[in-house]
């Protein structure tokens, strides 16, 4: 997304001069004497600790690795690792403050710097990690699968996942979903398990767990072992609280596999609807989560995207409902992202998600069908019913419903439909009509094909943004952001030669960095035989249907900020 990048951050260039003076300094006391005016201003911004700062940039120094070691610190300031070491204390304070995030998954800890942690000190503004209070309860779900995955993935110990666990729940004790959790007097290895029912059933629709995961979870090889064999034989107090069930197959108790029982469903999680467990279409994905990525459009894709991530900026987006809901109008905003694969329709979509600070609850419509009668239609309502939760009780900005790749649902529907197939995808489709004429939040659905749209959907889809195949002038700069190494020239003689998505550009940036690992370097005449065969899968696209304005949105004049 085009933005004015003029603006420098002071942190990042006083982190940069401290890395300038540091590199082969051997941490010594000329080098903090040297740099000192740099490090007072990392320091007093972010109240830290001289040598919190210099570490801290020499973390962000190094973050485009996901493994930082220690080793590599001590050879860029050419110190001894004792010297590294004996700050170790200074490095897990600023663990302990979510600077930087460590692996313990070996011997050799490794660390990674979170990208949020980037986005702050872009801003120039100190990281605070999100606050666990006030949170609904689907809010905390989801953050409480965050813990569970950086528990997996050896980011969080097993003693600091249990302190991060309860002070996430300490924090929203008000909810009666940590009422009724509350009421059980498990120890911390039940309770875990617990929760990770939970999680499992709420964020990844499943609603049952076997044996494989213990070990993801409880990292000591005893209390693994342990718990597999108290599970598997029923002795354990969350089968004695009624909490959990073996599974069954055709009547036969399955005991390597558990679940929660509909009595515990109930009692956790109220009136809620649960997921079905056989849908695996809703996932909500934390906009903290989202990488930054640059994306370049045609001037009036660009125009149209920026105006709705300022609409969408939660201020603004609170402004303009309150004023559509004075009116009398509905307060939803349905959009759709249309045009070529490749084009960035997904991508732009996340992107919005991230400036904006809004969650994004992800479906796949394929896996919405099922093959029993009726069940489709309810895993459709559910997820509406689902969303309508999260958007009244949530204390977040408006999470986004991202319907990806939703060509299936938008073709017209079937006149006199008579086979069972065609009469559910009408049903489908009506469902999903009237969800939007009631929506209040934010959809967003991408589409490669808008040719058969159904007409009902288009007249209800407030903005509409066509994707098009990039002009040469923004191919150019695409290949250069994608390839730094190619000079203004070549980049123009292939974006005037290929007419390629950015997607399609990508795939072949890829190949180059596949190539120089191969062959050690890269050549122009194999980049343009890479070009040559990515050429097979360009789509021809003239002959889409374009829908929306004719005009793109109206503009906005600067000086009066009026529709004109």
């Amino acid at each position: 997304m085009e933005k004015n990048q003029n603006r420098t951050s002071a942190l990042l260039e006083a982190m940069e001069k401290i890395m300038e003076l540091g590199r082969n300094s051997g941490l010594s006391a000329e080098f903090y004497k040297k740099a000192g005016r740099y490090i007072r201003a990392v320091s007093s911004k972010l109240s830290m600790t001289p040598v919190q700062s210099v570490l801290l940039s020499a973390f962000i120094n190094s973050m485009t690795d996901s493994r930082i070691l220690l080793s590599g610190l001590a050879q860029y300031f050419n110190c001894s690792m004792i010297r590294i070491i004996k700050n170790v204390n200074e490095i897990d304070d600023l663990e302990r403050r979510r600077y930087i995030r460590c692996t313990h998954a070996s011997r050799q800890r490794s660390y990674r710097v979170p990208l949020e942690v980037l986005d702050a000190l872009k801003e120039d503004r100190p990281y605070v990690p999100e606050s666990y209070a006030g949170m609904s309860m689907e809010r905390l779900v989801a953050v409480l699968g965050e813990k569970f995955t950086d528990l997996e993935e050896d980011e969080l110990t097993y003693k600091g996942f249990l302190e991060e666990v309860e002070a996430l729940l300490a924090q929203n004790k008000e909810l009666d979903f940590v009422k009724a959790l509350n009421k059980y007097d498990l120890e911390d290895d039940a309770r875990v398990m617990l929760l990770f029912l939970c999680h499992k059933r709420m964020n990844d629709d499943d609603i049952s767990i076997s044996w494989y995961h213990y070990r993801n979870i409880y990292k000591d090889r005893l209390d693994a072992l342990y718990m597999k064999n108290s599970m598997k034989d029923g002795d354990n107090d969350l089968f004695t609280y009624g909490l959990v069930e073996h599974c069954t197959e055709d009547g036969i108790a399955d005991t390597s596999c558990v679940r929660l029982t509909e009595s515990a469903v109930v009692e956790l999680f109220g009136q809620l609807r649960m997921p079905s467990g056989n849908v695996r279409s809703r996932h909500l994905l934390h906009h903290t989560k989202i990488a930054v990525k640059e994306l370049f459009y045609g001037s009036r894709a660009s125009a149209q995207i920026e105006e709705l991530t300022r609409l969408l900026a939660p201020g603004t987006f609170d402004d303009v409902c309150a004023r559509l809901a004075s009116k009398g109008m509905r307060k939803g905003f349905p959009c759709i992202f249309y045009g070529p694969p490749g084009t960035g329709k997904t991508e732009t979509a996340l992107q919005i998600a991230r400036e904006t600070g809004r969650d994004i609850l992800q479906v796949e419509v394929s896996q919405l069908r099922s093959k029993w009668v009726g069940e489709s239609e309810k895993n459709v309502k559910g997820l509406f019913d689902g969303y309508r939760a999260m958007v009244s009780q949530s204390s977040c900005p408006v999470p986004i419903l991202l319907f990806n790749e939703a060509d299936a649902i938008l073709n017209r529907r079937k006149q006199g439909a008579e086979g069972g197939v065609d009469k559910m995808e009408n049903a489908l489709q009506n469902i999903i009509l009237q969800e939007m004429e009631s929506l209040e939040g934010i959809m967003i659905a991408t589409t490669n094909l808008t040719g058969n749209m159904d007409p009902a959907f288009e007249r209800r889809f407030l903005y509409k943004v066509e994707f098009g195949r990039p002009s040469a002038d923004v191919r150019a700069r695409i290949w250069q952001s994608m390839m730094p190494s190619l000079n203004a020239d070549k980049a123009m003689e292939l974006a005037s030669d290929y007419n390629f998505s950015g997607g399609q550009i990508e795939n072949i940036a890829r190949k180059c960095s596949v190539a120089e690992v191969l062959y050690g370097t890269l050549d122009f005449t194999r980049l343009r035989t890479f070009c040559e065969t990515e050429r097979l899968a360009v789509i021809a696209s003239d002959s889409k249907r374009r829908i929306g304005f004719a005009d793109g949105w109206k503009k906005i004049t600067p000086d009066t900020g009026k529709f004109c």
